[in-house]
């Protein structure tokens, strides 16, 4: 029963946290006030990884210089290329084949934001001791990873293991994780990894 608890607070995490993004893209919307400031947040390790395996996915991105392969006539993104020197933070595509799986993206956005900023709303406080944290939050951009590689890998899709940009993230991402300190303290049963896409 107890390893059920983080899973929990993470689903009560993702869940809110999604509702508060919804709520604040909407200037008629007042931002909603969903939890005093004095309930306890869900506290969250930002597990430790290169930039190369998130933001760095974004960099990646907005360096090609050919369209997806699959949008190419309707690539909603030229227009923000050129803006990205004055653009921070650096944003996620518009490209919808992608965009609609940023999840990842926001979390870490959110969990980045310094205390004094964040709003009250938010059901997580990011701390930096692990001794503290309910649950491991892994920052990959898992999805963006794979979706480079369907838009601009080899035709036909995905190759197995040589080659593939995206699996080899996908292992650097396993290693590392794995010979941490977070893992080897409870075996990964509090850790999140957010994989967002179609079944």
């Amino acid at each position: 029963m107890k390893s059920s608890i983080p899973v929990l607070f993470v689903f009560s995490f993702l869940s809110l946290l999604s509702l508060y993004f919804i709520f604040s893209q909407n200037p008629r919307n007042p931002k909603p006030n969903l939890l005093p400031s004095t309930q306890p947040r869900l506290k969250v390790f930002v597990a430790d990884l290169p930039r190369s395996l998130n933001y760095g996915l974004l960099d990646v991105y907005w360096s090609l210089s050919a369209p997806d392969s699959r949008i190419a006539s309707s690539d909603p993104d030229p227009l923000l290329r050129r803006e990205l020197s004055t653009r921070r933070p650096i944003p996620y595509p518009e490209n919808p084949l992608i965009k609609q799986y940023s999840a990842e993206y926001w979390l870490l956005g959110d969990l980045e934001t310094p205390p004094e900023v964040r709003s009250l709303a938010s059901v997580a406080e990011r701390v930096f001791d692990l001794k503290e944290a309910d649950v491991v939050f892994v920052p990959f951009f898992a999805t963006l990873s794979a979706e480079m590689e369907l838009g601009w890998g080899r035709k036909g899709g995905f190759v197995k293991k040589e080659g593939n940009g995206d699996y080899e993230r996908q292992r650097e991402v396993v290693e590392r994780v794995r010979a941490s300190e977070a893992w080897k303290r409870s075996g990964g049963r509090d850790h999140v990894f957010v994989l967002t896409g179609c079944v």
